[in-house]
């Protein structure tokens, strides 16, 4: 069988690590000048951010910088941008013609799918991103007793209705709906403290995540707001593939709608699991992770289990790829 309707789908924050790319750095030079431009805009050089070990014993003091938002949030958006310039180009060598239907990105990923889906340029991309980490971290500074904490069911499907309730009852706030059996909650440390314990009793396994800020919820509002302005003089145009938003888990083409997203993904919770959903519903039957790492192709088995995932993050899963979408193109 053809493969009939492909989603792209692009990483978010957690997908980072030392060396991501770098394969296709040392071999593209579409690749090393898309790293260059992103450098250009962002003042700083985003290779080395993202291909430089750090020292032994450096994380004991202080984060090594891939790990701090300012700089992952560039370095993911950039690398993934990179992979796909990459599949992209090799897919018209080759002759392969993927029926690319939906585009999606997980959380910070989103703004990897608009820049694909030509809603914004790369520059302003680049732009918009540096500053969605900067105003991040400024507001994250401001609750240093926050963070966010992944609540897993490791014996089937987690119970939303059930979780929701619990986190209005802990004055916590559910941060990000991932797959069936693992959501993010966010909120002051000694509530989810409290919520831990709660779910422990229900045979619920809680962790609380290395980040470094409560995203996704409600105590983020300020960063959004100063993010709009931002958001407002950018040059946003209409996609031309629709992008599957985070917040809402609808199709959004508009500059109005693209906006409004980008602004209230900061501060509202991550739908991941509807808006893979809604891809399946309407057709999707294959995901292609584009970007470091495959943490979203993991969830994909667990929300969707039947449709096949592929991955393009090195030389080696860009052929994989390319392989079996030729195979698909002549069966």
């Amino acid at each position: 069988m053809k493969y009939k309707k492909v989603a792209l789908i692009f990483p978010g924050q957690g997908s980072q690590y030392v060396g991501m790319g770098k394969e296709f750095y040392d071999r593209f030079k579409l690749v090393r000048d898309t790293y260059d431009e992103a450098g250009s805009v962002l003042g700083y050089d985003i290779a080395e951010k993202c291909f430089k070990k750090p020292l032994p014993g450096a994380s004991m003091i202080h984060k090594p910088d891939l790990d701090r938002t300012i700089y992952t949030q560039p370095a993911v958006m950039v690398t993934g941008y990179a992979c796909y310039r990459i599949f992209e180009e090799m897919c018209k060598e080759v002759g392969v013609h993927p029926n690319v239907c939906f585009l999606a990105g997980h959380s910070l990923g989103e703004y990897t799918a608009l820049l694909v889906s030509r809603a914004m340029d790369f520059r302003t991309c680049a732009d918009l991103v540096n500053k969605r980490a900067s105003f991040i971290t400024e507001f994250s500074d401001a609750y240093p007793h926050a963070a966010l904490m992944a609540v897993v069911n490791k014996g089937g499907e987690l119970e939303k209705s059930k979780i929701e309730s619990l986190t209005k009852e802990a004055q916590v706030y559910v941060a990000l709906n991932n797959t069936r059996n693992q959501l993010v909650v966010g909120g002051f440390k000694k509530n989810l403290e409290e919520l831990s314990k709660t779910l422990k009793k229900e045979n619920l396994f809680s962790t609380i995540l290395k980040v470094e800020g409560p995203f996704h919820t409600p105590l983020m509002k300020p960063a959004a707001d100063r993010f709009k302005k931002e958001l407002a003089a950018s040059q946003i145009y209409i996609a031309a593939k629709p992008v599957l938003a985070n917040v809402s888990a609808e199709a959004i083409v508009d500059p109005l709608h693209i906006r409004k997203e980008l602004y209230e993904q900061i501060f509202t919770c991550v739908d991941w699991r509807r808006g893979v959903e809604r891809m399946v519903e309407n057709g999707a039957d294959l995901f292609i992770e584009i970007g470091p790492k495959k943490v979203l192709s993991g969830m994909i088995k667990s929300i969707s289990p039947d449709v096949p995932t592929l991955n393009v993050e090195d030389v080696e899963s860009l052929e994989i790829t390319i392989r079996e979408l030729g195979a698909q193109q002549e069966g």
